[in-house]
């Protein structure tokens, strides 16, 4: 199975720790950040795409992955707008766009995935 996790903040990098115990899986991960939280504890090497997922560019972006799954990682704590009044539902809206628009199966994760 091959596996498109998008962010790799504190709770992607508790889903990747999860899903490397399975060898069948292939993970292809995506983040804005080249050093982000699961390079940064060793978890994974390095992020295979360093660009912002939007619903604009979801699907154009999964055709070249090939995904069976799309897990998505809340961004809210990861890019700070959890702080900023409004910023939590932001963030929850504009996940829910981008999981409303991708024609692959994707699954936003939880803040209780986290360690």
């Amino acid at each position: 199975m091959r596996i498109w996790l998008i962010g790799a903040g504190q709770i992607g990098t508790s889903v990747l720790q999860q899903l490397q115990k399975n060898p069948d899986i292939t993970v292809f991960v995506s983040d804005p950040s080249r050093s982000p939280q699961a390079v940064q504890e060793g978890v994974i090497e390095k992020v295979d795409l360093t660009e912002n997922v939007t619903s604009v560019n979801i699907n154009q972006l999964a055709r070249r992955i090939r995904p069976d799954l799309i897990l998505l990682s809340p961004a809210g704590n990861d890019r700070n707008l959890s702080g900023l009044e409004g910023g939590q539902a932001m963030a929850q809206a504009l996940n829910y766009e981008i999981s409303n628009r991708s024609d692959y199966p994707l699954i936003v994760l939880s803040l209780s995935n986290a360690r």
